[in-house]
């Protein structure tokens, strides 16, 4: 036996297994410098005006009386989050229960309306509700609300609450004094700060820096880590796991802008003053905001690996409404921030419970 020959040959194999895997792994990674959009249950726009898009994802086997609407984050990544894939979609949890589910897709913002804030996403988000109304010919809907879209839609049913049957809010920062984060840190910077990266941005907060700043509260998993379990997941051929890795980034990836007076009073109000925490604090049009007029059934979920929205200032939102304590149901999550919002665990466990929550509201 020649062992020179063997020598050669395994290390001809294993030079031709690494180029191959670092010829993969470089298109991957080219691939996703382009991410794209995409929704992954059948929808139709059915109301569009400004930054809005409603969508609706009609149910064929619809037994709930009320319907959903769905308010995604609006922090740089897209709406799709509530409809990720096939088989880890918000949406077809409420299908499963029964229930015809809407979306507000928000879109990325132009210069045109740069000057929108948070009281015109509340008018959006009220317009999104009263299509959905007059649609359907019910009062009151359910409303459920995401990280961002979470505060927003407590904000929302705080001041009509007359058309909100009942109130879901995941990962959202209420009281953001009543535990530390990354974020307060983050929010600690001067003002002037923001104000000089909306100016850059020409009057809009480009998705690309918000991207960054989340990047950069876990630099180590998001600049190395996930680099190399990549490789990993080539030299051992695991394909389902490179399908994951790839729709992940490109969801994550894909950014999108938010008008700079939006992103500034999101910045100034929710976590420099901690406004949500202070009844008539924060003016909307000439309304005052207190979460003390929310009195329908509510639920809060929060993860407990969240290092965005700790649970502590997530569930803080039972402290400042009107809700009966036996209407308030309190969700941790075995996960963290995005774990909580789109997670196969959460979706099928803790999202379950959401459901059944919802199925008992008349």
């Amino acid at each position: 036996m020649n062992l020179k020959h063997l020598d050669f040959n395994n290390n001809l194999n294993n030079f031709t297994d690494y180029y191959n895997i670092r010829g993969r792994y470089i298109d991957i990674l080219r691939k996703l410098r382009n991410p794209y959009a995409y929704w992954s249950t059948p929808n139709f726009i059915i109301y569009e005006h400004q930054t809005l898009r409603l969508r609706h994802f009609p149910n064929t086997e619809m037994t709930a009386k009320r319907p959903v609407l769905i308010l995604p984050p609006q922090a740089g990544h897209h709406a799709n989050i509530a409809d990720y894939s096939a088989d880890q979609s918000l949406v077809r949890v409420f299908h499963r229960y029964g229930f015809d589910v809407y979306v507000t897709e928000w879109l990325s913002a132009t210069r045109e309306y740069k000057d929108l804030g948070i009281a015109d996403y509340i008018r959006l988000t009220n317009e999104a509700i009263e299509e959905i109304r007059k649609r359907t010919g019910l009062f009151k809907i359910h409303l459920v609300g995401e990280c961002q879209g979470g505060w927003q839609a407590a904000v929302y049913t705080s001041l009509y609450p007359e058309k909100i049957a009942s109130l879901v809010v995941a990962a959202a920062p209420i009281d953001v004094e009543a535990s530390h984060s990354p974020m307060n840190e983050y929010a600690d910077l001067p003002m002037s700060f923001f104000h000089y990266l909306v100016s850059i941005g020409g009057g809009i907060m480009k998705g690309r820096y918000i991207l960054t700043g989340f990047k950069n509260m876990q630099p180590e998993e998001h600049y190395v880590n996930k680099y190399n379990r990549l490789w990993k997941m080539l030299e051992e051929g695991d394909e389902d796991a490179i399908d994951r890795f790839v729709r992940f980034e490109n969801w994550y990836e894909y950014t999108q802008d938010l008008p700079g007076r939006f992103y500034l009073e999101i910045v100034k109000y929710i976590f420099k003053q901690n406004a949500l925490a202070k009844p008539n604090y924060i003016r909307l049009d000439g309304r005052p905001v207190n979460l003390a007029n929310i009195d329908c059934p509510v639920v809060i979920m929060a993860g407990k690996k969240d290092h965005i929205t700790p649970q502590e200032q997530a569930f803080s939102l039972k402290n400042y409404i009107s809700t009966p304590k036996h209407d308030v149901i309190e969700i941790l999550t075995e996960g963290g921030h995005i774990g909580t919002l789109m997670g196969n665990e959460a979706l099928r466990t803790n999202w379950t419970k959401v459901n059944e929550m919802l199925q008992l509201v008349i």
